[in-house]
């Protein structure tokens, strides 16, 4: 069981709000589950009722739990959302990190086709043109979290080492391109799972799921080096945008 360091410098209240995340975070704790009561956190880990307080009202900022009065605590079913910064790209395996997860990632194919019309578009290709796609699922914790095509063209062909020690997508397309990619232009929507999605997800043809096309430009944005299809397993990761009143 984890435990209170009372020696430590770090806080005690912040010390119990880590055991609780990482308790929420590998689903020891899953949402919509009761949390112990203020009195069984006392107890658990010789605690004063202020210090478990403070870490639950921590939690709460968060976003990781919700007090409905009278009932008792809840893990929230936000509890997977990551706070996403509209201002900064991270490629998936930098996103899954930052999340909390160990991520790993599997390559499904590997082949040149004629991409769907929405791929065309944005890479500015003449009909019946082909790219190399690369589809791939990414994995938080051993668990499918996304589902990713990416679309190059063909000049573009090649592998990239996507592990934690590999050089990551970006590199890869400055490398390769020989341009440095910039800017990312992301379309958010939602959509259906299907087909191989809904396979590689193990859920339900229908179930909800978010999807971003991702644009990828140089610093003048009047080249796209490369086109993505990211497809995210909301049971794992969801994201939480901070907006700012204009």
């Amino acid at each position: 069981m984890p435990f209170i360091d009372h020696r430590s410098v770090i806080p005690l209240y912040y010390q119990l709000a880590q055991i609780l995340r990482e308790q929420i975070r590998t689903t020891e704790l899953p949402a919509g589950q009761l949390l112990p009561s203020e009195r069984e956190l006392m107890n658990t880990y010789d605690l004063s009722r202020n210090t478990v307080r403070q870490a639950l009202d921590l939690l709460a900022r968060e976003g990781l739990i919700v007090r409905e009065h009278g009932h008792g605590t809840y893990v929230s079913n936000l509890s997977n959302s990551f706070h996403y910064m509209m201002d900064t790209f991270y490629e998936n395996r930098d996103l899954l990190k930052r999340a909390g997860y160990t991520p790993t990632v599997k390559q499904i194919s590997s082949q040149r086709l004629i991409p769907p019309e929405v791929v065309r578009q944005a890479l500015r290709l003449e009909p019946q043109v082909e790219t190399l796609c690369h589809t791939m699922i990414f994995f938080a914790d051993d668990r499918p979290a996304m589902y990713t095509q990416d679309f190059l063209p063909l000049a573009l062909a090649g592998e990239y080492d996507l592990s934690l020690e590999g050089e990551g997508f970006m590199r890869y397309l400055d490398r390769a391109s020989g341009v440095r990619v910039e800017y990312v232009l992301v379309d958010i929507s939602p959509v259906e799972a299907a087909g191989e999605v809904a396979h590689a997800f193990s859920c339900p043809v229908g179930k909800p799921l978010l999807l971003m096309k991702e644009t990828f430009l140089d610093g003048a944005q009047n080249r796209a080096v490369c086109f993505s299809l990211n497809y995210f397993n909301q049971e794992v990761l969801n994201f939480r945008l901070l907006t700012r009143r204009g």
